[in-house]
């Protein structure tokens, strides 16, 4: 799996979460308006990169709230969400304990009320961030199980609450997946193509969802670019960046959307745009991210015919040092700008 499709998993696991409260007992009300809107406020400071804001306000849930499991869970994603956009995992550990809290009040509270649909829904969503490091580590079969795990869980929310159109996504995105990765299980050889049927369920959350209605555009953008379905995507990016300009999450898409169909100067600005944003001075910064805008950059100038651009990015790119873990993803790219550099030293065009 490419680091944006798991970027993209991470996204819609951290939206999966804000769907419409209802049936909700006096008793054990997860969501009051209080929580609902601390809760968007999280949604839109997460997908602008502001981390410590959106943290800020689970902290504020979870003072108020300590034995719901939603401020816990909710300042897992946003770990996640920036664990993802710098490549770095220094909090990997906190993740982890906030999301077995969130387990653990979770199974609780189920115990406690089996007809409330949230606690199911956050059960099967913390499952979900176990099949998500599964993948990454390409350990399909585990993540496939606990994936499906998951979804069966999430499938007992929704009977709790069938009117949600915002818990499609997950399963949509679920279906999508294991349809397209089950040809590398030989453990899974039966599995039906649902692809088609996965994107009608994103598209539902899209057009009838609530909460989730970003992360839902997000996932759907890089399906279509997995499909060759460039001009859908392009829409959606297009549709999505009206609501959040500035968001990285969405141009990343934009880049890669017209990248696919050759629209140089257009991803080009979009790869400017992102690197822009990691080089800010209040940005931590993310120096596998800006290897990747520099190689990408140097091979849409290489392209173009813009030899000493392309030749210069291609520099700035070999030129980041990479921890370890992190020099296996960036080889591709590495390797690359080499192949430039190399190509116009050949022909004179290296500065």
């Amino acid at each position: 799996m490419s680091r944006l499709q798991a970027f993209t998993i991470s996204l819609a696991i951290l939206h999966l979460l804000l769907w419409r409260p209802t049936q909700l007992s006096a008793q054990n009300d997860y969501f009051n308006a209080e929580i609902r809107a601390l809760v968007q406020q999280i949604i839109d400071d997460s997908v602008l990169q502001k981390y410590e804001e959106a943290q800020h306000l689970c902290r504020e849930i979870e003072e108020k709230y300590p034995n719901n499991p939603a401020g816990y869970f909710f300042r897992a994603a946003v770990l996640q969400s920036k664990m993802m956009d710098y490549e770095n995992y220094d909090d990997l550990d906190k993740f982890f304990r906030l999301t077995k809290r969130a387990i653990r009040l979770s199974r609780k509270d189920i115990r406690k009320n089996s007809r409330n649909s949230w606690p199911y829904f956050f059960l099967g969503a913390s499952l979900a961030y176990k099949a998500f490091y599964h993948f990454r580590e390409k350990d399909f079969l585990q993540a496939f199980r606990d994936g499906w795990n998951s979804i069966k869980t999430l499938e007992l929310a929704l009977e709790r609450d069938p009117s949600n159109y915002d818990i499609y996504l997950g399963i949509g995105a679920f279906k999508y997946y294991r349809s397209k990765y089950s040809r590398y299980l030989k453990a899974l050889p039966f599995v039906k193509d649902e692809r088609e049927l996965g994107i009608q369920m994103i598209r539902q959350t899209i057009e009838h969802g609530k909460f989730a209605y970003s992360a839902a555009l997000n996932a759907l953008i890089w399906i279509y670019i997995e499909e060759g379905r460039y001009a859908e995507a392009e829409q959606l990016v297009y549709q999505a960046l009206s609501k959040y300009p500035g968001s990285r999450f969405f141009l990343w898409g934009k880049a890669a959307v017209e990248y696919k169909q050759k629209k140089w100067a257009i991803a080009a600005a979009a790869y400017q745009k992102i690197l822009a944003s990691y080089q800010k001075p209040n940005d931590g910064g993310s120096d596998y991210n800006e290897m990747v805008c520099y190689t990408m950059l140097a091979d849409i100038y290489q392209k173009t015919h813009q030899y000493e651009k392309a030749s210069l990015f291609a520099q700035k790119a070999l030129q980041i040092k990479l921890e370890k873990p992190l020099q296996k993803k960036a080889k591709v790219y590495w390797e690359k700008a080499e192949q430039i550099l190399e190509s116009n030293q050949e022909v004179g065009g290296a500065p």
